[in-house]
């Protein structure tokens, strides 16, 4: 008797357990999937359905000797909204999309100067399966033909361009890089304005070109900075490592690599309450071309040089970005920081006060070498 109702109850608890069990229902096999690599987001040019959405998928290869070449499927279609259109692709293929693995997300031109960067960073934040640690570039001619390009030289193990962000390839101080949060927290933070890359194609559609950079504010069309400017405004902002820098003054004509940068700069408002902007840089480094040639002894001359070069470029950018209203170095944000809550300015005020701001910048450069073999 006893024996049969034990029986009776690992019966029951046996089908128990097999109800309640979910399994493994939602993991998918590998070969059920595909990854997506990249995310282009076009302006259209139909009103009914306003957004291209370009997706860039691996294709999965067995080995990399066989296969060294790279290879990518593309889909693409427009929609009246982002979402909607990405589930409209998921139609379009026999596995799920991935976005864990999409590192870089471009955005076509014309879609910031429409001020459509609101509309697709909302998209982004919202949606759980696309990182925030991607890396966010404005494509010019338009996303489409930056993301299907292949560029010379490029293998199967992953699209090259990633290496001009990630520092693993290129290390050049002309690259700004702004990943999805970074962008979001700059859209909403006060006292500093988002900063983007733009990516180009040479004019052989051989290599890309990443060296100038947007900068966006509210009501604002975006306002381009070439590779002087983009190189000066990541030297402000404490991202260049090392940086060539050419010196053209007087007689002299030479190029020097700076390998010590220290910058710094402080905020404040004054008794009349003028905001004041006080820079100090500070740069180390040698001396690795010349038109003329060059004697050590002089070296102190050299240097005086450098510091009026630097110092009339970076007044000029501060300057520029004063008349225009735009921020991407923080210099609002810096005055924020030292001030109390019922103090600190929104976004117009600050722009209001920093176009009157008086700027003092300060260079002291000490130059090691004229690089020359005696």
């Amino acid at each position: 008797m006893l024996k049969t109702v034990k029986t009776k109850f690992f019966i029951l608890a046996s089908i128990s357990s097999l109800i309640l069990l979910s399994g493994c229902g939602e993991f998918k096999d590998i070969d059920k999937m595909v990854f997506v690599s990249m995310i282009g987001i076009d302006e259209s040019g139909n009103p009914d359905k306003p957004y291209k959405i370009i997706l860039k998928l691996y294709v999965p290869t067995s080995s990399f000797k066989q296969n060294p070449a790279p290879e990518y499927t593309y889909l693409i279609k427009e929609g009246l909204t982002m979402d909607e259109t990405i589930s409209l692709l998921e139609s379009h293929i026999d596995k799920e999309l991935d976005f864990g693995h999409s590192k870089l997300i471009v955005v076509g031109e014309k879609m910031l100067q429409n001020k459509k960067n609101k509309v697709i960073l909302d998209f982004l934040i919202r949606r759980p399966d696309i990182q925030m640690i991607s890396y966010f570039a404005v494509g010019r001619p338009n996303a489409e033909e930056i993301v299907k390009f292949a560029p010379a030289g490029e293998t199967a193990l992953q699209p090259t361009i990633f290496n001009y962000f990630d520092n693993s390839g290129a290390e050049t101080s002309y690259i700004v890089t702004s990943f999805v949060f970074d962008f979001r927290r700059r859209m909403k933070e006060d006292g500093i304005s988002p900063i983007l890359p733009i990516v180009e194609m040479d004019e052989s559609k051989t290599h890309f070109i990443i060296n100038k950079s947007i900068v966006l504010e509210e009501d604002k069309p975006p306002y381009e900075l070439d590779s002087e400017k983009t190189l000066l405004v990541k030297l402000l902002s404490n991202e260049a490592k090392s940086i060539f820098y050419e010196v053209k003054r007087e007689d002299e004509l030479f190029v020097t690599r700076l390998d010590t940068i220290k910058p710094h700069y402080t905020v404040d408002i004054k008794d009349n309450h003028k905001v004041s902007i006080k820079v100090d840089i500070k740069l180390a480094g040698i001396i690795t071309e010349s038109k003329n040639s060059l004697r050590n002894k002089e070296l102190p001359r050299y240097s005086k040089l450098l510091d009026e070069e630097m110092k009339e470029k970076v007044t000029s950018i501060i300057n520029e970005l004063k008349r225009e209203g735009y921020d991407p170095i923080g210099f609002g944000l810096s005055l924020n920081s030292h001030t109390l809550p019922k103090n600190r300015m929104n976004d117009k005020e600050w722009l209001s006060a920093f176009q009157n701001a008086d700027v003092e910048v300060k260079v002291d450069s000490s130059l090691k070498s004229t690089g020359s073999i005696q």
